[in-house]
């Protein structure tokens, strides 16, 4: 049982993609870096929703999702930290290829923090 199975009931996609992240963790920290962000990133559009806030219309990136969140005074800034962190090192991932073992190891954890 992973660390990510509690949202399973509630969010099936978030517990998929916690668990494809810690499963890739030791075997390709690359797409964990990518996984931790989406987690990330669905997290926000599902805040979003929640409150009732219509996404961007143009220039709908998650960034921009984040920025909305803060407008609204909807994001504590620990969970503000957490997003910018993942956010840029998923960036990293996919455009730089990074790949580090112990960052995606204190990543993982801000995510379970983030999840939780």
């Amino acid at each position: 049982m992973g660390n990510f199975e509690f949202l399973a009931e509630n969010w099936t996609e978030l517990a998929k993609t916690g668990e494809l992240a810690e499963q890739y963790l030791y075997s390709d920290t690359n797409t964990c870096f990518i996984k931790m962000g989406m987690l990330a990133e669905h997290i926000v559009e599902y805040m979003l929703a929640y409150d009732g806030i219509e996404e961007p219309k143009y220039d709908n990136t998650h960034a921009n999702r984040i920025k909305l969140l803060k407008k609204n005074d909807l994001l504590p800034k620990e969970i503000d930290s957490i997003l910018y962190i993942l956010r840029k090192t998923r960036n990293e991932a996919a455009h730089a290829g990074m790949n580090s073992l112990e960052k995606a190891k204190d990543n993982l954890k801000l995510t379970y923090d983030l999840a939780s």
